[in-house]
Parts: C-alpha cells; sequence; structure tokens
C-alpha cells in the first residue's frame, strides 16, 4: 500500500511538473509498475474523465475526501446490463478523511489548475463518429487495436496510451478505407465462386418473394370473395326486406370502400409477380460491388452494409514498411 501511494505522490508530482499523462504513463510501463488493476498504465487511469471524476488526477480520496452519490446504475431494458449515470453536484455527499490524505494541497491544486488550463485550451477533442473499420485496425507489431488520432489517422493505442510500442506508423483513415474497398472489390470480382453465391442467393430471393406473394394474393383473393358476398346480401336486403335503407347503406359503403382497396392490392400483387430472373447474373454481380462504396453513403442502405462489408474482414494489419 505504500509503494501504490508512493506512485500516486509521484504522478501528481511528475504531472505539476509539466510531464503529459501519456508520457507518465509510459514511464510507468518502462519501469515495470502495477497500474491500479495490475496491468499495464494507460494515459486515461492517470487523466480519466473530469465530470465522472475517475481518474488517479481526479480522485479526491488522495486529498483526504471521500465523495458519495456521484452517480447512479440503471438496468438497460433491453440488454439488461448496468449502466452508469452522473448524478448532479448537490446531490453528492461529501466526507473529509484526513488521515487518508496521500496529496498536498498545494499539489492539488496546481494540478487542477493545469488541468483547467488544458482542458480551456483544447477542447473536447474526443473522436464521436463510429468509422466502417473500427475495432478491425491492428497493430502489426504489438498486435494491440489501432484508433483514430487527430480525428483522421489510424495510429497504435499501446504507443499513444502505455508508450509499450515501437510502431510509429500512422494511416489516413480516409485512404486506408479506400485500400480496404479495392481490396474487397478486387477479391469479389476475380473469383467465380463469390459470383455463383450471389448468383444462388439472387435466385432464391426471387423465388421467396415470389412464394410470399402468391400465399398473400391468395389470401387477398379470399377477403375479396368475403367482401362481393356481404355486398351482394345488402342488395339483396335493400331489394327483398323491410330493413330501413339508411342503415343498410352505411355498411354497403364501407363494404364498396374495402372492395376497391382490396382490388387494387390484388392488382399490384399480379405485378409483383412477373418478377424475372436477371439476364445477365454476372454482369449485375459486377455493377453491385463496384457500387460498394456508395451504400454507405445512402441512410437506407448504409447500416446493413456497414455489418456485411465488416463481416468480410477479420483484421487489418498496419505496420511500417521496409
Amino acid at each position: 500500500m505504500l509503494g501504490f501511494a508512493c506512485t500516486i505522490k509521484r504522478i501528481f508530482n511528475d504531472y505539476v511538473e509539466g510531464k503529459t499523462a501519456r508520457q507518465i504513463a509510459a514511464d510507468l510501463n518502462k519501469e515495470g509498475v502495477a497500474s491500479p488493476r495490475g496491468g499495464l498504465w494507460n494515459a486515461s487511469t492517470i487523466n480519466g474523465n473530469r465530470k465522472r471524476r475517475n481518474s488517479i488526477l481526479n480522485n479526491e480520496l488522495y486529498r483526504g475526501k471521500i465523495v458519495y452519490n456521484r452517480q447512479s446504475f440503471l438496468r438497460d431494458p433491453e440488454t439488461g446490463k448496468r449502466r452508469s449515470r452522473p448524478n448532479p453536484q448537490a446531490l453528492w455527499v461529501t466526507k473529509h478523511v484526513p488521515h487518508l490524505q496521500i496529496i498536498e494541497h498545494e499539489i492539488w491544486d496546481k494540478a487542477h489548475a493545469l488541468k483547467e488550463k488544458c482542458a480551456s485550451k483544447c477542447g473536447n477533442k474526443r473522436q464521436t463518429r463510429k468509422r466502417i473499420l473500427t475495432g478491425l485496425v491492428k497493430c502489426g507489431c504489438c498486435g494491440g487495436s489501432m484508433t483514430i488520432i487527430g480525428r483522421e489517422r489510424y495510429a497504435c493505442s499501446s504507443r499513444k496510451e502505455q508508450g509499450t510500442c515501437s510502431n510509429g506508423t500512422s494511416i489516413k483513415a480516409q485512404d486506408l478505407e479506400q485500400r480496404v474497398f479495392d481490396g474487397l472489390q478486387s477479391i469479389l470480382l476475380g473469383r467465380e465462386d463469390t459470383v455463383q453465391a450471389f448468383a444462388d442467393a439472387f435466385h432464391g430471393e426471387v423465388k421467396r418473394r415470389q412464394t410470399n406473394n402468391a400465399s398473400n394474393k391468395s389470401a387477398v383473393q379470399k377477403d375479396l370473395l368475403k367482401v362481393e358476398t356481404s355486398i351482394k346480401r345488402c342488395v339483396d336486403l335493400l331489394l327483398h326486406s323491410n330493413t330501413p335503407m339508411e342503415s343498410i347503406r352505411s355498411t354497403l359503403e364501407e363494404l364498396e370502400t374495402q372492395k376497391r382497396a382490396l382490388v387494387q392490392e390484388s392488382a399490384l400483387q399480379t405485378q409483383v409477380n412477373k418478377i424475372v430472373l436477371h439476364p445477365n447474373i454476372g454482369a449485375l454481380y459486377a455493377r453491385k460491388v463496384s457500387n460498394l462504396k456508395s451504400l454507405l453513403e445512402n441512410d437506407a442502405t448504409k447500416h446493413p452494409a456497414t455489418e456485411i462489408i465488416r463481416s468480410l474482414i477479420e483484421k487489418i494489419a498496419v505496420a511500417p514498411t521496409g
């Protein structure tokens, strides 16, 4: 425990003296100093989130305070997982525990003055947009993930956050995505088995739709027959009974409306059933593959296209050349 307290003091002193959280994490990892969870240090372990106060530099216990009720945990009804939400600061409960203090108030204040200065100068530059290759790009040297830095380049996360990798190679996300698309198109267009798989799937989908349409048309015809029978009965009532005309007329108008809708639906299904197989399935396949990237620009196709493209890729390794 005393060793950990010394590490905490060192982190605060290094930060006050001008070292960044990444530099501090890299130094600790090089020296083999264990992190709070026993693994490697990350910059986020040191710097963390200012609002949640969940890092070394934000932990008020080190200046002799325990803060309760900072967050609430709610269970997501869809996933069943617990999710944390920060509570308003007015609901926090603070207890002074001077016997647990590690960091002097002067050092704490200096460290947080530096954090505030950096926050106001840099702002929040977190990457919020999920890219199509997120989680698939790996470092070719250490095998760790490569993440977006500077909003547009993939770089080794272990090198950036822990200082444990020597791979200084980075690549623009747009360039990497284009290379991947070109590679996928080259593979998909150059193999007979993929063309055959597309043809089989295409023909299978056509047959499935024709079967569904035939079943739906049969149901529509049955409903149409029932409506026409009901209309005939209403007409018979008008002609051969003493039932008030007004009560029959409203029912008859409603039945006529239903009949028109069913007739239109039946005609539409007749047109749909006239689906014919594409005369040149190979050319259709080539056109679809060539337009792969355009699917990601259409809101209607973006999500399913992203999932399909990602399912074709196991990983992408980025390493120095030469």
